[in-house]
Formats: structure tokens, C-alpha cells, sequence
């Protein structure tokens, strides 16, 4: 039979500690935990010394002309301590948790007897979280959701940092704000997106019951508000009806002009065919959030439809990719150029770069202009809200620029007088 339990570097073994007998000749029994060669200690029992078997770390039983020594009580108790730690510290092990001296304390001191968590790893989980978000999530959150997952798996292979339930702490987040800051170089808010898909990952799993740990909800990397990059109306007006040589160009000018005045995000408007047209309106369904979306056609949007006839697709078809390497490409040309300041975030650095406009618009500047625009010219928050499919009214507030020229009129109605 062997009387020790071992775990990695977990031992729970029973020692009597002569240097502490008493008056009447008992020396007291010690539970000893050793974690990395520090100890957790508790008194179970006491004997005399000359009873306790050092080998077996059991009382041995009085010779027949004594008295009895009480061994089978005390030896009884001791098995039941080293099958109950047995039993905590391979369900410590199967649910990946690790076994700190202080977790070793608690249960010598029966604060813990159990892990009650299911029995369900931390990366065994975080793939079901991905394949469950295919059943109801977008394509481009899904694909967010892979990204970050990808990111924290190459945290864990580049620095040893073990991922477990009970490794996710503010160490853990200490770790990573270095490894994407400083070692990967990343911008800012890259960290502050991990830490938002994260802390959704670790909410899910904690409402399945996967795990008990809190701390993941003080991870803190508040978004910086970063430029908002859109064309002005004049530009705007200049690009839509600019007379590009190119087709190529004249193309993703129409595709990147329809998302400027109808608000809508690349991967909805690379879907619309025909058939979205309904009742002289756009009528899709966004594939980010579901929601229905109706947009009335005016003549901006009319203008551009009417240009492709004969395509099945309402606009011309680009790659995400290519749409973002054309259109700067057909600002260019249309000399959109006008200095912009463009601010980028690295750990506790603002850096403000100036380029011209035409290097800094890509697809989702179609978004940004719309906002912006909508907002300037007057239109109701509700109403552009509707539009975009935004419902977060801090989301769409991170868009809204206001230009020079509003704050002038306003300032002017306002004080005019004076």
C-alpha cells in the first residue's frame, strides 16, 4: 500500500513532529501538502511517538501487554484525509485548476472538499463557443471571434502561459496587455478588443457553469477614440459624378458611393441583388445583427442603380480587399487629398500622423460618411439609426463628426445676435 499521494508536484504525506510533545508523552500528527517544496500543514491527531510507523505513516498497533493507543480511530481518520485529497486534487487536475498553496490550506482546513465545476476544459469549451456561434452569429463576427481565439493560442505557445479557468487572472491580463503591446506591437485597441471578446467568452462559459471565476471581469482596456476618416458632402458630391477614364474605377467609385449614402457595411452591400429593390426602396436583412433594414430610393441612390441595368447583382462585385486597394486608388485620381489628421494609439502614446485623405478611406469609410453626413444635414438619431441598423446609441456616437461649417450655423443662431 502507499500512503502518498502524488500530483505533478503535490504530495500529501503524515509526519509526527516529536520537537512538540507534551507533559503526557503525545506528539501531534501532521497533514503536510507540499506545493514546489513549500508546506501546508494541519494537526490531525496525536500518540505517542514510539507507536507511530514512519514508513507506513500509520499508528501501529499496541503490543498485546498495553493499552490500547486509539490506532484504529487515528488511522481510520487518516485514510479518510488522503482519499478525500486524493479524490480533491485529481478533479483539481481534470478541470485544469491549478493547486496553489493557499487552495492546499483551504481544503486541509475543510473551507474546500470539492471542485463542483463541470467537468469541461478551458480550450475544450472555447471551442464549443465558436462552433455554437456559427448556429446564430454573423460571418464577420464568427470570424472575430476565430481571430481572437487564435491570438490567445499563440499567447499561450509564445510565453508558456498556461490557459486554464483558474489561470485567467489579473496576471494572466498583466501578460497579455505586454505580449500585444510590446511584444506583437499591436495598436491599442486591438487590446481593447480582445479584452471585449474575451470577457464574452468567459461570460458564456461561466453562465454554462464551465467555471466559478470572476476576476476575468476586471480586465479593463477602454476603447481610445480614434479618427473618424469620411468625406465631406462637397467631396462626396465631386467623387459621384467624377468622369473616370477607368471602368475598373468607375465601378468601385458606384459601389463605395451606394454604401456613403445609404449607410449599410461592406458585407451587406456585396449580397444586394435585384431583388432587395422593393417597392421603389432597398429592403435587406444585415447579416452582422438581422435586423431588417428599408431605404427609401432617392435620387443619389436611384443614380448608381440605374448605371447597371443589366447586372443580376445590384452593384458591381469587389473583394473586400480589392474594394479597399481600389478606392483609394480612384480617390487619387479624383484628388481627394486634403490633409488628414489620423490618430493611432500605442500603449500610453497618441501618435497624430497627416496624410492625404485618399490613403487613409477604405470600405468602411462608406459607413463613417453616411453617419457623419446624415447627422450634419440634420437627420434625427432615431432615423439614421434605422438606417445603419445601429441600435447602441455609444455606438453610433463614436462615429459622429461634427464639420466646422454646422458649428458655425449653429453658433451663429445661437449668438449671432451679439
Amino acid at each position: 500500500m502507499v500512503n502518498t499521494f502524488q500530483n505533478a508536484m503535490v504530495k500529501l504525506t503524515f509526519v509526527i513532529d516529536k520537537s512538540n510533545t507534551d507533559k503526557t508523552g503525545f506528539a501531534p500528527i501532521k497533514a503536510n501538502v507540499t506545493i514546489d517544496y513549500k508546506k501546508a500543514r494541519k494537526i490531525v491527531d496525536k500518540i505517542k511517538p514510539r507507536y507511530w510507523n514512519k514508513k507506513r505513516q500509520r499508528v501501529d498497533k499496541p503490543k498485546p501487554h498495553e493499552p490500547d493507543n486509539d490506532y484504529h480511530r487515528i488511522n481510520e481518520r487518516l485514510d479518510k484525509l488522503q482519499n478525500d485529497a486524493k479524490r480533491f486534487f485529481q478533479q483539481c487536475a481534470v478541470l485544469e485548476i491549478p493547486i496553489t498553496l493557499e487552495l492546499a490550506k483551504d481544503f486541509l482546513n475543510g473551507k474546500i472538499t470539492h471542485v463542483s465545476q463541470k467537468n469541461v476544459p478551458f480550450w475544450t469549451a472555447y471551442d464549443e463557443y465558436l462552433k455554437a456561434g456559427q448556429q446564430d452569429k454573423s460571418y464577420n463576427t464568427n470570424r472575430n471571434r476565430k481571430t481572437i481565439y487564435n491570438k490567445i493560442k499563440d499567447f499561450e505557445a509564445d510565453t508558456g502561459y498556461k490557459m486554464t479557468w483558474h489561470s485567467v487572472n489579473l496576471v494572466f491580463w498583466d501578460r497579455m496587455k505586454e505580449y500585444i503591446l510590446e511584444d506583437l506591437d499591436h495598436g491599442y485597441n486591438y487590446l481593447s478588443a480582445i479584452a471585449a471578446k474575451f470577457k464574452a467568452f468567459m461570460k458564456w462559459s461561466q453562465r454554462r457553469k464551465y467555471h466559478n471565476n470572476d476576476e476575468y471581469k476586471e480586465f479593463s482596456a477602454p476603447e481610445k477614440e480614434i479618427s473618424i476618416v469620411h468625406l465631406t458632402w462637397n467631396e462626396l458630391q465631386h467623387l459621384l459624378y467624377f468622369p473616370f477614364e477607368s471602368e475598373k474605377y468607375q465601378k468601385v467609385r458606384d459601389f463605395f458611393c451606394f454604401g456613403c449614402l445609404t449607410g449599410q457595411r461592406y458585407i451587406d452591400l456585396a449580397h444586394l441583388t435585384k431583388e432587395n429593390l422593393v417597392a421603389d426602396a432597398v429592403k435587406l436583412t444585415q447579416q452582422k445583427t438581422n435586423k431588417e433594414v428599408i431605404i427609401p430610393m432617392y435620387k443619389g441612390v436611384q443614380t448608381i442603380v440605374n448605371r447597371y441595368p443589366d447586372l443580376g447583382r445590384l452593384l458591381p462585385k469587389f473583394s473586400n480587399q480589392k474594394l479597399n486597394d481600389y478606392i483609394k486608388e480612384a480617390c487619387e485620381i479624383a484628388e481627394i487629398n486634403a490633409i488628414t489628421e489620423f490618430k493611432t494609439f500605442k500603449k500610453n502614446t497618441t501618435i497624430k500622423d497627416y496624410k492625404p485623405k485618399h490613403e487613409l478611406i477604405s470600405s468602411h469609410t462608406a459607413r463613417k460618411t453616411f453617419i457623419c453626413l446624415a447627422y450634419e444635414k440634420g437627420m434625427d438619431i432615431e432615423m439614421i439609426k434605422a438606417i445603419t441598423g445601429i441600435t447602441r446609441e455609444k455606438t453610433l456616437k463614436r462615429y459622429l463628426q461634427i464639420s466646422a461649417e454646422k458649428k458655425k450655423e449653429q453658433l451663429t443662431a445661437a449668438f449671432g445676435e451679439l
